[in-house]
């Protein structure tokens, strides 16, 4: 099922198929709902899979105003009607899930946090590709070789599904100063306070901020276990969909 979710100002596309336990899929910067492909098609089966587009990317709507993502995936949960949720984020929606679970603990039974942010956290990384309304191409074309990109350039499907998300993004984010309220900055501070189980899984060949996030996670988070993927940077659940999948089956099964 496709649909769009209503929202102050908006709305948010999404597609929900299978049935069963409900897990969502929330996708990294730049990208959209389509990064799942290798996991819908797994999980569908044995699951009610929830793929969405955050405000501002995909098919969702531009921020006309302030918002803040955890408050969108309440929004779009609740008129769903989806029950407690197992919650899986790469870098942009780990951050995500993150803030939600620090939010509204009840409504999250796992975490599977795959090249995860964390609000809070000062990375070393350079974001800036220097975006204007005329450059918007050539912004594109500078994210797509940054060092975040560097492994999934050397992996041919993985790598066109992310020029086409990259090709389609409205580059909002880019153009203007984000207006999320209440912002997240304070989670990297509270993550002692996450109690809901949760698998970190980070690529060997991810950026360093990314493995001194997962460290920390599983050092600070009660309930945390760091899992490294070999022959996988930054995109583990398409540079690798084989172990990111049979990674993601045991998280489910221990948790169900």
């Amino acid at each position: 099922m496709r649909g769009a979710v209503a929202l102050d100002g908006g709305s948010l596309a999404y597609r929900s198929v299978g049935s069963g336990p409900w897990v969502v899929f929330i996708h990294g910067f730049t990208l959209d709902q389509r990064m799942w492909f290798p996991q819908v098609r797994r999980f569908r089966q044995a699951c009610t899979v929830l793929t969405y587009d955050c405000r501002g990317f995909g098919r969702s709507t531009t921020p006309v105003g302030p918002y803040n993502h955890a408050d969108d995936l309440r929004s779009l949960l609740s008129a769903l009607g989806a029950p407690a949720v197992h919650l899986v984020g790469l870098s942009m929606g780990g951050r995500i899930a993150l803030s939600y679970a620090l939010r509204w603990p009840r409504a999250v039974r796992s975490l599977a946090l795959i090249g995860t942010d964390v609000g809070g956290y000062r990375h070393r990384i350079d974001w800036d590709v220097q975006a204007g309304p005329d450059s918007l191409d050539a912004a594109r074309r500078r994210w797509l070789h940054h060092d975040l990109f560097r492994t999934t350039r050397g992996h041919r499907t993985a790598w066109d599904r992310v020029t086409r998300m990259v090709g389609d993004y409205s580059g909002w984010h880019w153009l203007h100063d984000d207006v999320r309220r209440p912002v997240d900055t304070g989670t990297w501070d509270r993550l002692d306070e996450i109690g809901t189980p949760t698998t970190v899984i980070v690529g060997r060949d991810d950026l360093p901020d990314f493995h001194r996030i997962a460290a920390a996670l599983e050092r600070r988070m009660p309930l945390a276990r760091k899992v490294v993927v070999r022959g996988a940077g930054h995109l583990v659940n398409l540079e690798a969909p084989g172990a990111c999948n049979a990674l993601l089956d045991a998280h489910l099964a221990a948790h169900a």
